[in-house]
């Protein structure tokens, strides 16, 4: 790997810290301090999703803008957003501040993918990919432990501040990789048929993680009373896991093949939902959450098979209209969730995640082997 690769590592490193300082103590300061309740935690999920949604048109307004220059962006606008939250009296004055630092989060994403996928070989991309996630993963591992270890002296408003510190800090290695080569004419906005898997493929993982993501933390506090503390091992715990996971994954994507993996990252979900719908003993519900943070490193195949699929111009633009076809499910999902939730119990709203991960595993069937993959690029 090159110097470029290392500097993008702790560009990531620092973003990623952010965020999971920022969600190790989102769920108890909504719950403990602002008095959320279910509905509440589904709306602002919603709002902060919508910035993934709207991601395709973000990148077309700032696409002509070179990588680097938009990953800084993305730094900037999290670290703004993050302090306007730790400012925040009730539930309605958080959702200006989510949607702005879910804008500097989304658009990372796309940034990060089409920088990797540039400055590495393709058939070493999902290693690489893994490895990110494994940097991403030593972050959650760190922002745990600064709550752990922080949040009884300074509180859940200082814990926010100390995720500003880390998206300022991302920023300034972001100024260090201005002179990365990059695609000198890319288009803006793309569309293709060829695609179309991609695409439902993202949008189905994005539609079953939002479920998840918005509502696994959300029952261990509100459901089953885990404190603040707890919540931090957990995470430490499962992305101590990722460090070593994310890699393998990244690896075996190398090895096996994009069709194998996403069949596996689509199967398991579905065990893990069932088992959050009727499992009331916190420490299987624990290691359950661990078992589906390793099964989201699959995604990583997905990024493979688009960049073995599209040329290189096409990659940001397609990324990035992936990211809108995540979230057109992955917005209203948390409202339906929380609807479900106070209609019907938590029990259905996880049900409702089994689903959606059945449906996504019937539709990897559908991605290539790796010999045919490996046919076409020829």
């Amino acid at each position: 790997m090159n110097r470029y690769v290392y500097r993008l590592f702790a560009a990531h490193f620092f973003l990623s810290l952010s965020f999971y300082i920022w969600r190790g103590v989102l769920n108890n300061f909504l719950v403990e301090d602002l008095g959320a309740t279910g509905f509440d935690r589904g709306l602002m999920e919603s709002v902060r999703e919508v910035p993934g949604l709207l991601s395709v048109l973000l990148m077309a307004v700032f696409g002509a803008m070179a990588e680097p220059l938009l990953g800084f962006l993305c730094m900037m606008l999290l670290a703004g957003g993050t302090f306007m939250f730790s400012l925040s009296q009730d539930v309605t004055s958080t959702l200006l501040p989510l949607f702005v630092a879910s804008m500097g989060i989304h658009l990372w994403i796309p940034v990060r993918q089409s920088l990797l996928l540039s400055l590495t070989h393709r058939r070493s991309t999902g290693a690489v990919l893994g490895d990110a996630s494994a940097v991403a993963g030593i972050a959650a591992l760190a922002g745990s432990a600064l709550v752990y270890l922080s949040v009884g002296r300074v509180g859940y408003r200082g814990v926010f501040w100390e995720s500003v510190g880390a998206a300022l800090l991302g920023a300034l290695v972001m100024l260090g990789l201005m002179g990365v080569p990059t695609v000198k004419r890319r288009e803006r906005f793309v569309v293709r048929r060829r695609y179309s898997l991609f695409y439902l493929l993202t949008m189905l993982d994005g539609s079953r993680r939002q479920i998840f993501i918005t509502f696994a933390l959300f029952a261990l506090v509100k459901v089953h009373g885990a404190t603040a503390k707890e919540i931090a091992v957990l995470i430490a715990v499962s992305q101590a896991i990722n460090i070593f996971a994310q890699p393998l994954i990244g690896r075996s994507t190398d090895r096996f093949g994009e069709r194998t993996m996403l069949l596996v990252g689509t199967a398991v979900p579905i065990f893990v939902f069932t088992g959050y719908a009727f499992v009331h003993s916190k420490p299987v519900l624990f290691a359950l959450y661990c078992l589906d943070s390793a099964c989201l490193g699959t995604n990583i195949a997905r990024t493979t098979y688009l960049g073995k699929i599209a040329p290189r111009e096409h990659v940001l633009p397609s990324l990035s209209l992936g990211l809108t076809a995540n979230h057109i499910m992955a917005v209203p999902l948390p409202l339906v969730g929380g609807y479900l939730w106070g209609r019907f119990g938590y029990s259905v709203t996880f049900l409702a995640g089994a689903f959606v991960s059945a449906v996504a595993l019937v539709a990897a069937t559908f991605v290539p082997t790796k010999g045919e993959l490996e046919a076409k690029e020829a």
